[in-house]
């Protein structure tokens, strides 16, 4: 019975997972949204004129500025200027509007955050297919053993290249010294249309698989006995569909994460944008950071540094404020302790906004702010779709809810940290690794511990199964609830800072790709909250539900126990074959056997953390961490030009834009 179950699972073990559409063929339904008007609305220039006529048309014209597919009517006389730096605070002469460099500025931040979107669903892509190594056997044998007939190609990582490329195409003609109208409106329109085909793409990785060998993998499974409690029993299917399919249920509940807030996202920097040119608010390229003060006696053009000003001037501030730290002795610094000299970035007010589905309700004061509802019930309903099943057991969702809170909870937090300090800081990777220890270590445990309790209300029931006399709560008793806690914590500690590590490698690794570009836009993280907040919650939900089962169905002897063992080694597979980003292997091994033959060595001095530290930077280089490879592998820039000057734009030049124009094609923007 149960046996048959543990053999399914070895057989076909965690690499299988759902047949998915393939890649991208035509383009994507267009669609565009009315934005606010941003100048006086001009009428177009009447009468005839040669059609090579190149004089600049000074008494005005309607033009268009295309962002995140919402169209803003501007005047043409707003456009053209001498040139400006976008990462230099700029003063306007009174009443001027110097658009050009800000459009231009506007449009590249839209790219940045648009290809660091598409590396979040290229990467998770790339771990379900780490998992399928041997796919075409396993498909093989999984429709000879389930009955099933073949299914159709699965995507692939490599199927976002397309967009990623779209990306870096359209803004390349506009990454120039001097900027023209027919550029901007064919990029702003480009974009769009990168951004459709992706969104496609992502809503496609939704579609129920067809022919998957692996459908219905739950009602092929022998029957459990009835005799079970429901509870137990409703578990145990959850545990053998999960086993089979970890991957597809991190891309589901990630995919489902990316369509809505990634929507959000884009909403919350159109609307920055807007504000930033109505105000007008500058550096236009670098809005959410504060622009670093000028070094003392130094200009930007003194030999030193880049030559701009934002990037020599922010290192300059963070050199001041690292010399500060090193000089006061102490623990390792709280990546998320405030620095009471650094006021709160211009971007604040606008990133909780970017990181809402639908705003909660307001909580109390002193209380963290409450996620949204509707995020929990997203990845809910990923599990559900991976599984392909209709409903999860209570418990199960109340675990999954819990750990979406905390990494929820950790990652807006850190997200406002990195809008707070200077943007070419590193990321410390222990610093991070401090404060998730302090913030979210206790939660998991509690999490853990609370879960078990709760399954220890069964310790009562026994039943007779294949001969075995079962009683799971009892197995609990036999073993102390404090050393259990202990253990606990000791694998939890283990599994947090290796999340951890994953998650700055991917942030670190994206900020040095963009500092060596010149192109440091607070949008690249914001592009890949949907993929770090899926990073996180599968990082710490696996062990979370391990340590669960280990500790109650786990401990049992007989078939269940066995079924249990035999899923989380599943699971153990298709995880290790994703573990490889960070160059972990040595490092990894030797943090399991400290972790294994000493524990955290707990006592009245607290936790001994060092030796991990050690152990994880052992292979970093003599100068500090090693750097971190590119994260995104389409990066629009390979070194990002600040200063442009707006064109004037010649009738000729906007004859040829206006049949492009979009505005009366435009829709409603609230239904974006």
């Amino acid at each position: 019975m149960l046996g048959a179950v543990s053999g399914a699972m070895d057989a076909v073990s965690g690499a299988l997972g759902g047949n998915l559409p393939g890649g991208p063929s035509a383009n994507a339904e267009l669609k565009f949204y009315k934005g606010e008007n941003l100048g006086q609305v001009e009428q177009s220039l009447a009468g005839a004129q040669a059609p090579e006529d190149r004089r600049p048309i000074d008494s005005g014209a309607t033009i268009e500025f295309v962002h995140i597919n919402h169209i803003h009517l501007d005047t043409s006389k707003n456009f053209h200027h001498t040139p400006y730096n976008d990462v230099s605070g700029v003063s306007f002469p009174p009443g001027a509007k110097l658009r050009a460099f800000q459009y231009r500025a506007a449009l590249h931040r839209e790219a940045v955050l648009l290809a660091s979107q598409m590396t979040g669903c290229q990467s998770v892509l790339d771990a379900l297919e780490k998992t399928k190594g041997g796919l075409g056997a396993m498909v093989d044998m999984a429709s000879d053993m389930l009955g099933s007939g073949g299914g159709s190609q699965a995507p692939k990582a490599s199927d976002v290249n397309a967009f990623g490329q779209a990306v870096t195409n359209a803004v390349t003609p506009i990454n120039t010294a001097s900027f023209t109208y027919k550029d901007m409106h064919k990029c702003g329109l480009d974009l769009a249309q990168a951004r459709a085909n992706y969104r496609a793409f992502l809503a496609k990785l939704l579609e129920p698989p067809k022919n998957d060998p692996t459908s219905g993998l739950l009602g092929k499974i022998p029957v459990l006995d009835p005799a079970l409690p429901p509870i137990i029993g409703d578990i145990l299917n959850f545990v053998t569909g999960f086993a089979f399919k970890p991957m597809d249920v991190y891309l589901h509940f990630y995919v489902r994460m990316a369509m809505d807030l990634e929507k959000s996202i884009d909403k919350t920097v159109r609307r920055y944008t807007v504000a930033a040119l109505q105000g007008p608010i500058t550096p236009a390229f670098y809005l959410w950071y504060n622009p670093p003060p000028p070094p003392p006696g130094s200009t930007p053009d003194d030999g030193g540094g880049t030559g701009i000003e934002f990037l020599d001037n922010a290192m300059e501030e963070f050199n001041r404020i690292r010399q500060r730290i090193e000089n006061t002795a102490g623990e390792i610094r709280d990546f998320l302790e405030p620095d009471p000299d650094t006021p709160p970035a211009p971007g604040q007010p606008y990133l909780e906004q970017a990181f809402q589905i639908t705003p909660p309700p307001m909580t109390a004061a002193g209380q963290p702010p409450a996620p949204p509802k509707e995020l929990a019930e997203l990845v809910k309903n990923g599990f559900k779709a991976g599984l392909g099943v209709d409903n999860l057991p209570g418990f199960v969702e109340t675990v999954i809810v819990e750990v979406t809170t905390v990494n929820n909870e950790f990652l807006r937090e850190l997200y406002k940290i990195l809008m707070d300090r200077p943007a070419v800081a590193p990321i410390d990777e222990d610093q991070v690794y401090e404060a998730a220890r302090k913030r979210m270590l206790d939660r998991l445990v509690q999490i853990v511990m609370d879960k078990i309790d709760f399954l220890r209300q069964i310790k009562d029931f026994g039943v007779n199964l294949q001969g075995a006399n079962i009683q799971p709560g009892q197995a609990l008793l036999d073993d102390g609830l404090n050393e259990l806690n202990s253990e606990v914590l000791r694998r939890l500690n283990v599994a947090l800072e290796l999340t951890m590590g994953e998650c700055v490698d991917k942030l670190e690794g994206m900020r040095q790709q963009c500092q060596t570009a010149n192109a440091l836009a607070y949008e690249a993280y914001l592009g890949v909250f949907p993929w770090i907040l899926a990073l996180n919650f599968r990082n710490t939900f696996m062990p979370v539900w391990q340590l669960i089962m280990d500790n109650t169905l786990g401990k049992i002897d007989g078939p269940i126990g066995t079924a249990v063992r035999g899923a989380r080694s599943a699971m153990n597979a298709a995880k290790s074959a994703v573990d490889d980003a960070r160059n972990v292997a040595a490092r990894l091994q030797k943090i399991k056997d400290r972790a294994t033959n000493q524990g955290l060595q707990l006592g009245t001095g607290g936790q001994n953390l060092t030796g991990y530290r050690d152990d994880w930077n052992s292979n970093a280089a003599a100068t500090g961490a090693p750097p971190k490879p590119p994260t995104i592998p389409f990066f629009p820039f390979t070194a990002r030009m600040p200063r442009v000057s707006g064109e004037k734009i010649t009738k000729s030049e906007f004859d040829g834009v206006k049949p492009q124009h979009k505005w009366d094609l435009a829709g409603d923007p609230s239904t974006y």
